[in-house]
């Protein structure tokens, strides 16, 4: 039998932290944001975007660092991680896998 502490104790606990199936917030935070703005963008920008941020992450020089936007990418506007250049990527790809 439970007792009505425990019932309340259950019923007021803090829900458990939701694990990301392995996904870091930040890389999880990129796509949701690559999400919304490729959806907008025609099918030969997402393509021509893609083909650039690919040149850019193949270089020697790459790092995927997390916050320090230090790539451009012919076609985007200002400065990005490597991270939220990995997201894009990926973004991209399930984009152009869906039509």
């Amino acid at each position: 039998m439970t007792t009505v502490r425990e019932a309340l104790q259950r019923l007021f606990r803090r829900p458990e932290p939701v694990e990301m199936a392995g996904l870091d917030r930040a890389g999880y935070s990129y796509r949701v944001f690559w999400m919304k703005q490729a959806r907008g963008w025609e099918a030969a920008r997402r393509q021509s975007v893609l083909e650039a941020t690919r040149v850019v992450t193949r270089a020697d020089a790459f790092e995927s660092n997390t916050f320090e936007r230090r790539y451009q990418v012919q076609g985007l506007a200002g400065e990005h991680s490597g991270a939220s250049l990995v997201a894009l990527i990926q973004v991209l790809e399930a984009l152009n896998a869906g039509e």
